[in-house]
């Protein structure tokens, strides 16, 4: 059966093949290809039927390429690791989980956005934005939250190449106004 299947897929790409090169000696004038193609044609008008089932073949493959290509490009679900003839699949949620432990002893995870992106089959990149009321006080917090992280990473997943980043922002402070509504009015 599965040989079957190959002699099949084989003369489908075979045709697509001859097919292809026939719409295109018919675009482009390639000397003797042009020529056969013209002469198959005079004698064979039927042909003419292959070649609109030929376009619109190519065309539906090219629109399925495209759609697979777009569903399947999110990013990965999990951190393949290999160890020799072993593979090890770690979850996205677990090295998150990891991330957040590591920098969770210096600054509270709420005022944090993590963003974990497993890139390849080892390689990591975390991200790491930090709401600051000032970049210039905090510059150093923010270099230790990176060699923290960096640290635990290596440490964790020894084999894998992981880049973290670590972006300051600015946030506006919320100081209550002079009648807010959480602030008595009563002098």
């Amino acid at each position: 059966m599965k040989r079957l299947l190959k002699i099949v897929f084989a003369l489908i790409i075979l045709l697509l093949f001859f097919g292809t090169l026939g719409l295109l000696s018919q675009l482009i004038d390639i000397p003797w290809l042009s020529y056969q193609v013209d002469w198959l044609l005079y004698i064979y008008p039927g042909l003419f039927i292959f070649f609109e089932w030929m376009l619109l073949i190519l065309g539906g493959l090219m629109l399925l390429t495209l759609i697979v290509v777009f569903l399947v490009s999110g990013g990965r679900k999990r951190l393949i690791v290999k160890e020799g003839k072993n593979q090890i699949e770690i979850p996205k949620s677990t090295v998150e989980q990891l991330v957040k432990e590591a920098y969770s002893t210096i600054i509270h995870p709420d005022k944090t956005k993590l963003t974990v992106k497993i890139k390849g089959k080892e390689k990591v990149a975390v991200k790491l934005n930090v709401d600051v009321r000032s970049k210039e006080r905090f510059q150093a917090l923010g270099e230790e939250i990176k060699e923290t992280i960096q640290s635990t990473l290596n440490s964790a997943l020894e084999s894998i190449d992981s880049h973290v980043t670590v972006q300051l922002r600015e946030k506006e402070s919320t100081e209550p106004t002079a009648f807010g509504k959480k602030q008595s009015r009563v002098v």
